[in-house]
C-alpha cells in the first residue's frame, strides 16, 4: 500500500474517533432540539429546515420538512440549518423525498442546497446550536420554541421565543424566555474545538510515528 495513502487513512481513522468520543472538561452532552409553535396560522405555506444534520457520527445533510409544535433534534455538528418557507403549489414533495435519499452524500447535499437556492424557497432564521453544558445541570434536553412573525413577498420574520429545559424523560425541568438565556448555558464552539486539539495533536504525532514504523518495515 502506498504510504502516504496509509498515512491519511490512519489519520482518519484517530481523529474520527477521538471527536465522536471527547467530552469538554466539565461538561455532559445533551440533546438539543427545535420546533415552530405556528406553522398551522400559514396552512398555504410549506416550512423546511437545511442542511439538518441529526447524525452523531458520519454527518447525514438532509432537509426536513417541519410540522407545527413537532420538536426537530439536531446533532449541532456540521452546519447550521436555515428555515425556509415556500407556497404549497410550488413545492413538490416527491422531488424533496427523492433528493433526500439520494445514497452518495455530497450530491444528496449539493441537489438539496441547488433546490432550496432558488427563489421560491423564502429563507429566515438560522438555528445556532451547540450540545455541551456544564456536568452539574439538572437538564438533558433543550427544546427552543420558534414563531413565525411575518411572510411578505421574498421575506419571513421568525423569532426564538422561548427555551424549555427538560429531563431525559421529557418533563419541563425550567423555561425561560429567549431573552433571558444565560450566556453560559452553552459551550462555545471555540471552547469545544480548543478541547478537541488539546488530544488530536498527540494522537496525531502518535499515528506519524506508528506510520514511519509500517513504511520501514514495508521496505525491508
Amino acid at each position: 500500500m502506498n504510504s502516504f495513502k496509509l498515512m491519511i487513512i490512519l489519520l482518519f481513522v484517530y481523529s474520527s474517533i477521538i471527536k465522536a468520543d471527547l467530552l469538554p472538561e466539565g461538561k455532559k452532552k445533551i440533546s438539543y432540539g427545535f420546533t415552530v409553535t405556528n406553522i398551522d396560522s400559514f396552512p398555504g405555506y410549506t416550512f423546511i429546515a437545511f442542511p439538518v444534520n441529526q447524525s452523531n457520527g458520519v454527518p447525514y445533510i438532509t432537509a426536513n420538512i417541519l410540522k407545527s409544535n413537532k420538536a426537530l433534534h439536531l446533532a449541532c455538528r456540521f452546519g447550521a440549518p436555515v428555515i425556509y418557507a415556500v407556497k404549497n403549489e410550488n413545492f413538490n414533495k416527491t422531488f424533496l423525498d427523492s433528493l433526500n435519499n439520494f445514497k452518495d452524500d455530497k450530491e444528496r447535499e449539493i441537489q438539496l442546497k441547488n433546490l432550496l437556492s432558488d427563489k421560491k424557497f423564502i429563507p429566515s432564521i438560522k438555528i445556532i446550536c451547540n450540545s455541551y453544558v456544564d456536568r452539574d445541570e439538572k437538564y438533558d434536553v433543550i427544546q427552543e420554541n420558534f414563531r413565525i412573525e411575518s411572510i411578505v413577498s421574498d421575506t419571513m420574520l421568525i423569532k426564538s421565543e422561548k427555551l424549555l429545559y427538560k429531563d431525559r424523560n421529557n418533563n419541563i425541568l425550567d423555561a425561560k424566555d429567549s431573552h433571558m438565556k444565560a450566556k453560559d448555558d452553552l459551550v462555545s464552539p471555540s471552547q469545544k474545538y480548543s478541547s478537541y486539539l488539546l488530544i488530536i495533536i498527540p494522537v496525531l504525532a502518535l499515528v506519524s510515528i506508528v506510520t514511519i514504523i509500517l513504511i520501514r518495515k514495508m521496505k525491508k
